[in-house]
């Protein structure tokens, strides 16, 4: 189930309850026995192996079988602090982070199907199946009736991402997004596929300037949205080699005049960015790369 983009407004409605947005990788932990799974959200990885002190715990669990949903994420050691790090980043580049499976739906528990209860019955479901004081497993607070405005400010000083807003009545609706879940964020920010990049200047002559982005309108045709910068040398280097690798001979989308490509590039790379504003004709304005978004597929590049 995914979230519609909500607003600060939103956060007052008394049918919807709040929880912490994280700053992590969606999956989901499917137990089956001593078997355990922990599933991608394009349903193609397996992150079991590399998290074997998640396993550990998911195998505690109080239930023969089990689907959950939720978060992979990192924090700095001994905070709060969350941190994207790719679900499938190395040991050695994550030894000063904790990692935790962090929890907020069920889907099924034995032989029974629980998407179609309320989400505030579910909630009661997880807490109820997840022991408390585990390390590497948490359920994700959630807060209800008053104070999730409070809550809202209080993460964006510890400058958290946001909050989830969900609907107390919401049936988990697997694979739709809808606005019974809504997603409030500290600034704004987007998800568009790179599809070129521009000559760089100076010190960037022998890699690139911007990558050049696209979303899909409602067509299902690539639309500019605009050219983004701000990387750092290391995000400069790998994207450079992942682009070089999907270079492609013709045009993927119309640019607007002033804008020229040094290379199109087959639009397969999704990019997260933090923007100002949008135009009335989608362009992003101040746009900044965040990271690359490989938790998320091109065909959720929308505008």
């Amino acid at each position: 189930m995914l979230a519609e983009k909500g607003d600060k407004a939103d956060i007052e409605n008394p049918e919807r309850d709040e929880q912490r947005k994280l700053d992590g990788t969606r999956a989901l932990p499917i137990k089956n026995g001593n078997k355990i799974v922990l599933r991608g959200r394009s349903w193609i990885n397996d992150y079991a192996s590399n998290f074997p002190e998640i396993v550990a715990e998911l195998r505690k669990l109080p239930v023969e079988a089990c689907v959950l949903d939720g978060e992979l994420t990192f924090f700095k050691k001994g905070t709060e602090k969350d941190v994207f790090m790719s679900a499938l980043v190395k040991p050695e580049t994550r030894k000063d982070y904790d990692v935790k499976m962090m929890l907020f739906d069920v889907l099924y528990v034995e032989d029974n199907d629980v998407r179609q209860l309320p989400f505030s019955d579910r909630r009661e479901i997880l807490e109820e199946l997840v022991p408390k004081g585990l390390k590497h497993i948490e359920v994700v607070k959630t807060v209800t009736g008053k104070g999730k405005q409070g809550y809202f400010d209080e993460l964006k000083k510890k400058e958290g991402e946001g909050v989830i807003l969900k609907e107390k009545q919401s049936p988990y609706r697997e694979g739709e997004r809808t606005r019974e879940w809504l997603k409030v964020k500290n600034w704004k920010s987007d998800e568009a596929v790179i599809v070129g990049y521009t000559q760089g200047e100076g010190a960037r002559a022998n890699t690139f300037g911007a990558v050049i982005l696209a979303q899909k309108d409602k067509n299902g045709k690539w639309r500019y949205v605009g050219k983004t910068s701000g990387f750092k040398d290391s995000d400069t280097r790998n994207l450079l080699t992942k682009m070089q690798k999907l270079k492609s001979s013709k045009p993927v989308i119309d640019l607007p005049s002033g804008v020229t490509v040094k290379e199109w590039v087959n639009p397969k790379i999704v990019a997260e960015v933090k923007y100002y504003e949008k135009t009335p004709d989608h362009i992003f304005r101040f746009p900044d790369f965040l990271r690359e978004r490989t938790d998320k597929t091109p065909e959720e590049c929308k505008l």
